[in-house]
């Protein structure tokens, strides 16, 4: 069973992965992996995560074709993504319609504060209710 907040980490490097998995980990996300993009279109259509962590260069079905098929889907359409890749560039991710790029090597902070400015509007409406909403007013 997931625990919530469920980040799904693509990159076919999987000491990349490993690695990236237990730093999250660390800070309270729930991490699945996969290893390219066909892989990861099995484990989105299983649930779609709050974040999507993306390499642009895989073997069997690379980061756009994958991007651009989950924009094509409507349960996956509204996920952000953020590319993590050695290859690419900024303006690149936002024409691929990406909330986000970060150059391989990174440092910890820059994708901790990319993941938090994505995910804090997220977190905080989900755990918002009208009943929750209704007291503060009161």
């Amino acid at each position: 069973m997931r625990r919530w907040p469920y980040i799904l980490v693509v990159d076919d490097d999987a000491d990349f992965r490993a690695g990236l998995r237990t730093a999250l980990e660390m800070k309270g996300y729930q991490v699945d992996e996969a290893a390219n993009g066909a892989e990861a279109l099995l484990e989105l259509a299983e649930k779609p995560p709050l974040l999507v962590l993306l390499d642009l260069q895989m073997p069997v079905m690379n980061g756009r074709e994958m991007l651009q098929r989950m924009r094509g889907t409507a349960e996956l359409k509204d996920v952000p993504v953020v590319i993590i890749s050695g290859f690419g560039f900024e303006w690149e991710a936002e024409l691929m319609d990406a909330q986000g790029y970060i150059g391989k090597p990174f440092e910890a902070p820059e994708l901790e504060a990319t993941i938090a400015n994505l995910l804090r509007p997220k977190l905080v409406t989900s755990r918002s209710t009208p009943e929750k909403a209704e007291k503060l007013r009161s």
